[in-house]
């Protein structure tokens, strides 16, 4: 019995371990960051944010993941759709949103996704069920079958832009999020990653509390 016992054990901590350490995992990461070293001007305090999203709900719901995450560091940002309501700006437009005195412009944009499938093969596991003549024990061989698992891995660009006639980058960075779930946890999940980010390379200062 007690041998019984281990068994499942041993069955039930393989099959849950997966999950344990799948449930744990966020499904967006930072991949790749750029700064210019020669940046001079010193940490942004107020910015615009931009999201290039040609769904109007989608953009305002990603400006607005980015203004909340600022706002809570103590960085003034403004969602652009407060200007442009109904489309994002053309380039030509963007040098006039700087003569309200921002140091600068966050830009989000999608730049790449890409769907993949791949095979989960079947599992085979071996399930006591009791003793058999002098004590030998039985066994059934229970075969689970294998499925097809699909993933959208999606790249977001997050980049800022400091006031100039023609806009000049002075930093950047690329997350990659699998299987984004809604817009509110996609966003959030990227702007959680990006502004520490941005703060680490002292390109913004959060306000001390």
């Amino acid at each position: 019995m007690r041998r019984q016992i281990k068994i499942f054990l041993l069955y039930s901590s393989i099959v849950l371990l997966p999950v344990i350490l799948l449930s744990g995992c966020t499904s967006s990461r930072l991949i790749d960051s750029w700064k210019d070293q020669t940046y001079k001007r010193g940490a942004m305090k107020n910015v615009l944010v931009l999201a290039i999203n040609n769904n109007k709900t989608k953009r305002r719901i990603w400006e607005n993941s980015f203004v909340t995450a600022l706002r809570e560091k103590g960085i003034k940002a403004i969602p652009s759709y407060r200007y442009y309501p109904n489309d994002v700006p053309e380039e030509k437009d963007i040098p006039e949103l700087f003569k309200d005195n921002y140091d600068g412009i966050v830009l989000i944009q999608k730049v790449s996704e890409e769907n993949k499938k791949y095979h989960i093969p079947g599992d085979l596991y071996f399930q006591p069920i009791g003793f058999r003549r002098w004590y030998a024990r039985g066994y059934m061989v229970i075969r689970t079958p294998g499925y097809f698992e699909r993933e959208t891995i999606t790249q977001i660009e997050t980049t800022l832009w400091e006031p100039s006639e023609d806009g000049k980058l002075i930093w950047s960075a690329i997350t990659e999020s699998v299987n984004p779930y809604s817009p509110q946890t996609f966003s959030k999940e990227v702007s959680d990653i990006v502004i520490p980010k941005m703060i680490s390379d002292r390109i913004i200062i959060p306000r001390r509390k």
